[in-house]
């Protein structure tokens, strides 16, 4: 009797002293829930995890109430089949953790291992809650004595059953999204998700930070959404916070997530530094002017038939770009723009016209006469030029008698490539042929030719003859002519 009383004390006082030893529980809470035989575990105020677990063959096999865990033990044997502990064979796994239910200090009903994985999410216990080893052993080392059990047949949640019992369980958002993508235009309608949060009744706030201050969006309330329409252009944080009702933290978790908006970009001028028309192969100069030159991006092509577009250089930040067009046409310039967050083709475009013209180029100059020999005064003369592109060319012809010093203008630019001349006046002549592009201000070549124009000679003094001239006789004929030229 002595001894059985011996063992009973040394027995006793373990779990006193094992359970003294324990620092106590604060903040930290275990629910056991029959109804979907699971276990959660609370630590300050957060619900840390779940995990399955099995319970009582019968209902009233695993007490419900509140309790506490009085006794940690590692390895405890399974006195009833004398199986030490940590044997495999062991049915309580290699930890013990023990409640005070239906006035037992941690020897009868405990949460533990086991050795029968697939009673786990069961109904298989004699009234102890069954655990996976690795989830027991996991717990074992989080939970100290004196930790608070509910053991309960719920329909409610965890947290609900955790605030029913006077402990207010802190809530955590989820994943915080915004219904498009960042970044989006100004003005857009945005949602701001709160995603799937934890807790008791939470209650959310939403607010933005523009770069200089906070302001709230909506204040808490249960809404696990709100719409935002940011009307200018930066680089926002959104921030949801949340807290149980009961809570009196300022909240119980925050999260933020940057988010960008931007301005449309949107075409002010597209210039050149050459007016129009040019001839090809000249270095032009086309610059663009947009609402935000910094953020934006230009890209800039060139059409001859506004259908086919080839690009000059493809969207970057630069906005000028040299282009020499190489072959003549009336051209569209075109420059579109889009912000550098944009994900549109463009934004905004803006189109000019440039015309490109070949250089005109005298191929020839002749004339219908013999311009080596003399022409007398009056002589219709008619003078042929050709260029490269007569459609496209305009002709002056014009002419000098003091080689090339003074000219008279015999026709005005025309598309006329022929043209009539008959000289009045004696002379040595210079006959000159000017040619440039019909959309060129400048000459682009020139051809001469010389001409002799000497005067027609008159007869002076008495040529009648009179009287009858018999046949086969000689008659002399005196005559004096003039040249205007002083020749004689």
């Amino acid at each position: 009797m002595k001894k059985f009383a011996a063992i009973l004390i040394v027995l006793f006082s373990f779990f006193f002293f094992s359970g003294q030893t324990e620092a106590k529980g604060e903040g930290q809470l275990i629910i056991i829930n029959k109804a979907n035989n699971k276990l959660a575990y609370y630590n300050e105020g957060k619900l840390v995890k779940t995990f399955k677990v099995a319970t009582g063959r019968k209902r009233s096999y695993t007490p419900e109430g509140k309790f506490k865990i009085v006794t940690k033990i590692v390895n405890r044997p399974y006195y009833k089949e004398n199986i030490p502990g940590g044997h495999p064979r062991n049915p309580l796994g290699d930890r013990w953790m023990g409640i005070n239910a239906r006035g037992t200090y941690g020897t009868t009903y405990a949460i533990h291992g086991n050795n029968n994985p697939s009673s786990i999410g069961t109904y298989a216990s004699s009234g102890c809650i069954r655990m996976y080893d690795n989830d027991v052993r996991w717990l074992y080392s989080q939970v100290k004595n004196n930790t608070p059990v509910i053991i309960t047949h719920s329909s409610q949640s965890f947290d609900a059953i955790a605030a029913s019992n006077g402990y207010v369980p802190k809530s955590k958002i989820g994943k915080v999204t915004v219904s498009k993508p960042s970044p989006q235009l100004k003005n857009t309608i945005l949602t701001i998700n709160a995603g799937a949060s934890t807790g008791y009744s939470p209650s959310f706030n939403y607010s933005v930070y523009d770069g200089k201050k906070w302001s709230t969006i909506k204040n808490y309330s249960a809404s696990k959404s709100v719409q935002w329409k940011p009307t200018k252009p930066g680089t926002y944080k959104l921030k949801v916070e949340v807290k149980s009702k009961h809570s009196k933290n300022t909240f119980d978790d925050q999260k933020i997530i940057n988010y960008n908006i931007y301005e449309a970009a949107s075409m002010k001028s597209v210039k050149t530094d050459k007016a129009s028309p040019q001839l090809k192969n000249t270095n032009i100069s086309v610059s663009a002017i947009s609402n935000n030159n910094a953020n934006n991006l230009f890209q800039y092509s060139y059409s001859t038939d506004g259908k086919k577009w080839t690009t000059i250089k493809k969207y970057s930040s630069a906005a000028k770009v040299n282009w020499k067009p190489a072959a003549p046409g009336q051209y569209k310039i075109k420059v579109q723009v889009k912000h550098k967050w944009s994900k549109k083709v463009f934004d905004h475009e803006q189109t000019i016209s440039y015309n490109i013209y070949d250089e005109a180029v005298l191929t020839s100059f002749t004339t219908d006469k013999d311009k080596e020999s003399t022409q007398p005064v009056h002589t219709d003369i008619t003078f042929f030029a050709n260029s490269t592109n007569n459609a496209n060319n305009l002709f002056e012809y014009s002419y000098s008698t003091d080689g090339g010093e003074k000219w008279t203008t015999i026709k005005n630019y025309s598309t006329s490539t022929e043209i009539n001349w008959k000289p009045d006046t004696p002379g040595k002549y210079k006959i000159r042929v000017q040619i440039k592009h019909k959309l060129s201000n400048k000459i682009q070549g020139t051809l001469d030719i010389d001409f002799n124009i000497l005067s027609l000679a008159e007869l002076t003094g008495d040529t009648s003859v009179t009287g009858r001239l018999e046949r086969n006789a000689q008659v002399e004929i005196t005559a004096n002519g003039t040249e205007e030229d002083g020749t004689g």
